[in-house]
């Protein structure tokens, strides 16, 4: 896993391997998910990074990413593993944080 921050596009690149990205999603307002041919999750990238409050994950997001379920996320925040926000009644991760985690 690499983690890599374009200042001219002013985006965060969690990449995940090497293949190639044949189709790009967007899960969120400015997060798109690469993946490849084989419909394996290549890259997540988060756009307008200096200027967008949306630059936490989701959960869901986390879980997706790391390819585990919400429950062990939600096991890993309450242990301190992965530092999170609790915003309401939902956590927040930073991306930095899933790339401590996955290293």
């Amino acid at each position: 896993m690499k983690l890599s921050y374009d200042k001219d596009a002013d985006a965060m690149t969690i990449s995940f391997c090497d293949e190639l990205i044949v189709e790009d999603r967007e899960l969120e307002k400015n997060i798109f998910a690469g993946y490849s041919s084989k419909n394996k999750l290549v890259e997540l990238q988060l756009l307008d990074i200096s200027s967008s409050d949306d630059t936490w994950l989701t959960v869901e997001m986390a879980a997706k990413v790391l390819d585990k379920s919400t429950r062990t996320i939600l096991r890993y925040i309450q242990d301190g593993t992965i530092k999170a926000k609790k915003v309401g009644k939902e956590y927040r991760i930073y991306p930095q944080s899933i790339s401590e985690f996955a290293s």
